[in-house]
């Protein structure tokens, strides 16, 4: 009797710590990192983890309607910049065909049309890694 209730017990924990597991290891394969959050955008990063292309749709605070798509072929990694986000803390949900979606908080800052311009400036000298705002870099 006793080694029955031992064994139920044993099952029971097993199967609690597979679906505990699963689901996190199946959609934090595809955001590599926190979405960066600059002057009014959001930089997204994503890899794909699968043999097959792979289209994945960004949305901001849980919207209807995805403000990016990003279509990732087997084993690359891309990046999608959102513009004209609204400063402040924001959830950025990056949900992809085969994979749970994964959501993210990011703080946004406000807009700096003089910093804008000497990004600008740097981006068209080659110098984008010295960008002001890290949604560029």
């Amino acid at each position: 009797m006793r080694r029955n209730t031992i064994r139920a017990t044993m099952l029971v924990l097993a199967g609690a710590t597979v679906v505990a597991v699963l689901p996190g290891s199946a959609s934090a394969a595809v955001l590599d990192s926190d979405p960066v959050g600059g002057r009014e955008r959001v930089k997204v990063t994503v890899t794909s983890d699968k043999g097959f292309p792979e289209p994945c749709n960004v949305y901001v605070d849980g919207g209807p309607l995805p403000r990016g798509t990003i279509s990732l072929l087997p084993g690359h990694r891309q990046s999608l910049v959102i513009g004209q986000v609204a400063p402040g803390w924001r959830e950025i949900t990056v949900a992809c065909s085969a994979s749970l979606p994964v959501t993210r908080p990011v703080e946004v800052g406000l807009a700096n049309p003089a910093l804008d311009a000497v990004d600008s400036m740097l981006i068209g000298t080659g110098s984008s890694s010295m960008a002001t705002d890290p949604t560029l870099r």
